[in-house]
């Protein structure tokens, strides 16, 4: 069961900030992902996918699970039957509360793409942002620890330089996903998508590529295959970059990642996604409750254990 852990701020916060319970966060191909139990005790492993809006499930394990599904509903009642919908009784992550948790049910094998080999999913599934709403989430990649507050009933100072999360769509009308401020590339402040399921570092997109000085960076010949972003993507990738968040600089000599003729990558509002590969540098707290985020870097909390990743 998961231990109560009291978030230390570090640098002297004067509001109290609310109690954590902790569990394993653990490595799914390089993925962070973690173990919810249900009330029967059962246990399914879900990827943490911050990049997608609602909760889901992969079809096989729902089925192990002897889970009812039942059509997803249209917004005048009608029922969607391409798309299943279920729900978990009495989820829980390690003692931290859930309730009976809904999720979407999905084929989460990949379809083969740009001649790779299909990826399955490397979970029975995923939860996404919306499955933190109103809470304090905490991903503690050195020390391999997630941390979860219950529900908040109003947000949290932020203890140093905070990041302003934002829902925002993919492209014109593509679906919701989560975006903050804070990142910069050599000195250069984006507006990031955050996905974990982006094993890389930072994927910087095509309206953004001159005003950071990149155009140069954007035509590198090397490429690097990322199995569970859109279907499969092969991305151009760049040396050389300083990757931070405000004053945590996170890499030197980074890679960078780009769209190529044969990976089409989205018209978006924002100017970069921020990968797993940037994230496990530091410790990152959400405040899904007054929608701020922040990063310490790896070693720099007090009371920590100082053991990487």
């Amino acid at each position: 069961m998961g231990a109560l852990f009291l978030l230390s701020a570090g640098i002297g916060a004067q509001t109290p900030s609310p109690p954590l319970t902790q569990v394993p966060l653990l490595d799914c191909s390089g993925l962070p992902c973690v173990d919810l139990a249900a009330g029967d005790g059962k246990t399914i492993r879900l990827l943490i996918d911050l990049g997608a809006a609602n909760s889901y499930l992969d079809a096989k394990a729902a089925q192990n699970l002897g889970l009812q599904l039942q059509p997803l509903k249209a917004n005048d009642g009608t029922d969607i039957t391409q798309i299943q919908q279920t729900v978990v009784p009495g989820a829980h992550l390690g003692d931290a509360p859930l309730g009976d948790f809904p999720f979407m049910v999905l084929d989460t094998s990949e379809p083969q793409q740009n001649g790779q080999k299909a990826q399955s999913l490397p979970a029975d599934g995923a939860l996404t942002y919306r499955a933190f709403q109103n809470r304090m989430l905490q991903l503690d990649y050195p020390n391999h620890l997630i941390r979860i507050s219950a529900p908040l009933a109003e947000a949290q100072a932020c203890p140093q330089k905070c990041g302003d999360l934002a829902i925002k769509h993919v492209g014109s009308s593509g679906p919701p996903t989560l975006t903050t401020t804070g990142f910069s590339i050599n000195g250069q402040p984006v507006e990031a998508q955050l996905d974990t399921l982006f094993s890389g570092t930072m994927l910087v997109y095509p309206g953004a590529v001159e005003k950071l000085a990149l155009k140069k960076q954007s035509k590198a010949k090397h490429k690097e295959f990322f199995p569970y972003i859109q279907g499969g993507l092969k991305l151009a990738r760049a040396e050389g970059a300083t990757e931070s968040f405000y004053d945590v600089q996170l890499m030197q000599d980074a890679p960078l990642y780009f769209g190529t003729s044969d990976a089409h990558v989205p018209n978006v509002q924002f100017d970069a996604t921020v990968g797993t590969d940037l994230l496990r540098r530091g410790v990152v707290t959400f405040d899904f409750k007054g929608m701020h985020m922040w990063i310490e870097a790896a070693g720099g909390l007090e009371g920590r254990s100082s053991s990487h990743a």
